[in-house]
């Protein structure tokens, strides 16, 4: 008597496929928050050379928009001979369940402090 598992693989294959698609979209969420992170530290940089230059918020505030950053919040504070310029922004994740462990928008920060003269 021959018997047949064709049955036996299908199942396997339904019970593991959620997992792996929840693996996959994690991947993704996680790349995003690496990319935005990385995109934000280099407008850091950006943003406070202008900012050296120029001594006005509003121009900084403009320049990012013209770059397309208008969904990045922008805080700088002078303290004594240093600056602390931070910029934030919310990353929609798509992977089920982990909004509830990270947070649903996750929030991409960056903080420099740097010497600052006026």
């Amino acid at each position: 008597m021959k018997i047949n598992r064709k049955g036996q693989a299908l199942i396997e294959f339904v019970l593991i496929l959620p997992v792996l698609i929840m693996l996959i979209f994690g991947f993704i969420d996680l790349g995003r928050i690496i990319l935005e992170n990385n995109r934000l530290e280099n407008l850091t940089t950006n943003v406070i050379s202008r900012y050296e230059k120029n001594k006005d918020y509003d121009e900084v505030l403009n320049y990012m928009r013209e770059l397309g950053y208008d969904d990045v919040e922008l805080s700088i504070k002078k303290d004594g001979s240093t600056m602390k310029v931070k910029l934030e922004k919310e990353v929609n994740l798509i992977t089920p369940g982990l909004d509830s462990v990270l947070g649903d928008p996750f929030n991409v920060k960056t903080e420099r402090i740097v010497d600052y003269e006026e």
